[in-house]
């Protein structure tokens, strides 16, 4: 396998074998593949982060420490 193989394996969090078919990519095509998806996660772990603190708007201050580690943990 390939380092850029390797690099977007690693980001994804499964073996390389698994991404055997995109081996056919040269390793900068496979680096910006992997830059965008740890954008895309990145994004997505903002925009979870977002949406839980506005769920916890709706909950009474007694509970938020509850309920937060139930949704998604202490932060």
């Amino acid at each position: 396998m390939t380092e850029g193989l390797d690099r977007l394996a690693a980001t994804l969090g499964v073996p390389a074998t698994r991404l055997a078919p995109l081996a056919a990519y040269d390793d900068q095509q496979l680096d910006r593949f992997d830059e965008l998806v740890h954008g895309a996660m990145t994004a997505e772990d903002k925009a979870f982060d977002a949406s839980l603190d506005e769920a916890l708007k709706l909950v009474p201050k007694m509970l938020r420490g509850v309920v937060q580690k139930m949704l998604g943990g202490a932060r």
